[in-house]
């Protein structure tokens, strides 16, 4: 899950009086860093070693962190953007008291999900205003400048993973200038990339513990085993929040973020990791989950397709952005996907434009979505590149054979007819669609025949 706030204390104190501490005190000895710079525009300004308050006050403040050169402007009412990343309850909850390894594999998951999802933003989301003869305009820029800060605890002492991501409100532009970025990109953008950080950590979590994953409505995919009564009684700043919107009398995402402000406590010192674990598991009755490590799906990984149309279903109504596809193909990758993968997948559905941020076009959802007959002969859709081209050309072969010889229905609508009553000429053309199917089905692994295969409904037969 991903949160978008605006920053604007230059001073940064709730971030740099941490740096990190707090998850070397709770989680000493990780192989992780609980600090580092984010964003392809940390380098070229010497930015590659832990952050510390001098530097990142100075890239804050529109100055080049080692020669002090004035980069932008200070006078900027907004100067940095919070991308807080969080790892949903149950994955949390495995970190706070799971085993050594499992705590490794989880801050390393979601440390390389945040990276994969920034990479995202940056190619995407981070756009600035430029001004060119056309007039104003958005371009891209050579990527943020952003310290991260790892915390894993919430404000109610509860075990919550989670990165700040704070993106400086300044990049360098294609003219060569440093300028703001586009506020409103980021925010655009923001169900995007919060969905693919959690595919991709779904993924790594899957690939290194043999984890699975289960939908849990509006909590979304946690960790298959991981107990409802466990994880709600590890969620006290949740029911702080419920309580505080119960007494205010709204549902409304204002009052939600009314009622987590109000409830919004300075963050303590805190006992060490071992205390905390002792209270967790006493106050939880947390018996772990089972993790069958090493053990994966002999079939290959597909789509969710309910779970993406529902996602697509809830975009604007003027039509789907590439954004809006990418949050949905996330979503629908219940056991996870690779962010890089992810990205490739959805361009054979939404190809990726020279826009960016707000002024990506918008696309009918029935371009993203698949055929219902497609989807009947060839299953769900692969939920990385591999097989991707393959099945949309069959699914295309479906679609002109079902023009060809006017079959305007779905194939389970139909039935009843025989190959007997079909011309030559179309009972060529349905032989070579077939096989191509059955190859298609074959190299996609699904050795299985489909329902409508076995119905004997294939192209509306």
């Amino acid at each position: 899950m991903l949160r978008v706030s605006t920053v604007h204390d230059p001073r940064l104190d709730y971030y740099l009086t941490d740096l990190g501490d707090e998850l070397r005190r709770v989680a000493p000895g990780l192989l992780v860093d609980a600090s580092r710079w984010l964003g392809a525009g940390a380098a070229p300004l010497g930015l590659d070693r832990t952050p510390d308050r001098s530097t990142v006050l100075a890239v804050l403040e529109g100055r080049h962190p080692r020669t002090g050169r004035v980069l932008a402007s200070a006078r900027r009412s907004v100067v940095a953007y919070d991308l807080t990343f969080s790892v949903p309850k149950s994955v949390s909850v495995l970190f706070g008291l799971g085993d050594r390894h499992a705590a490794e594999a989880v801050a390393r998951a979601h440390h390389d999900a945040v990276a994969a999802a920034l990479g995202y933003v940056e190619r995407r989301a981070a756009a600035l205003r430029w001004s060119g003869p056309d007039g104003q305009v958005l371009v891209g820029c050579d990527g943020v400048v952003a310290p991260a800060v790892t915390h894993c605890l919430s404000r109610a002492g509860d075990p919550h993973l989670h990165t700040h991501v704070v993106v400086a409100n300044l990049a360098h532009g294609v003219d060569g200038r440093w300028r703001a970025l586009d506020g409103r990109s980021l925010f655009a953008h923001a169900k995007a990339a919060g969905s693919l950080h959690d595919a991709h950590l779904r993924a790594a979590l899957s690939e290194g513990l043999g984890a699975r994953w289960s939908w849990r409505g509006r909590s979304g995919w946690e960790l298959e085993g991981s107990d409802p009564v466990a994880l709600a009684a590890l969620s006290g700043r949740a029911s702080q929040i419920r309580q505080e919107l119960w007494a205010l009398g709204g549902t409304s995402r204002r009052a939600r973020h009314v009622a987590w402000a109000a409830t919004r406590e300075p963050k303590a010192a805190g006992p060490s990791g071992a205390v905390l674990r002792a209270e967790w598991a006493a106050r939880s009755g947390w018996a772990g989950i089972d993790l069958a490590v090493g053990h994966r799906d002999a079939d290959p990984a597909t789509l969710d397709e309910h779970r993406f149309a529902a996602v697509i279903a809830g975009a604007a109504p003027s039509g789907v952005c590439r954004r809006d596809v990418v949050a949905a193909w996330a979503t629908g990758a219940g056991q996870g996907v690779d962010g890089h993968q992810l990205q490739l997948a959805v361009d054979h559905w939404a190809p990726a434009t020279a826009d960016l941020g707000v002024a990506e076009p918008r696309r009918a959802p029935a371009l993203v979505l698949p055929p219902r007959a497609a989807l009947r002969a060839l299953g769900p859709r692969p939920v990385g590149v591999a097989g991707q081209a393959e099945w949309r050309a069959a699914a295309a072969a479906i679609d002109r054979y079902r023009a060809r010889w006017g079959v305007a229905f779905d194939p389970s609508e139909i039935g009843g007819a025989s190959l007997v009553a079909f011309s030559p000429a179309r009972v060529a053309d349905h032989l070579e669609v077939s096989q191509l199917i059955g190859e298609v089905r074959v190299r996609l692994g699904r050795h299985h025949r489909s329902a409508l295969e076995r119905d004997g409904h294939v192209l509306g037969r």
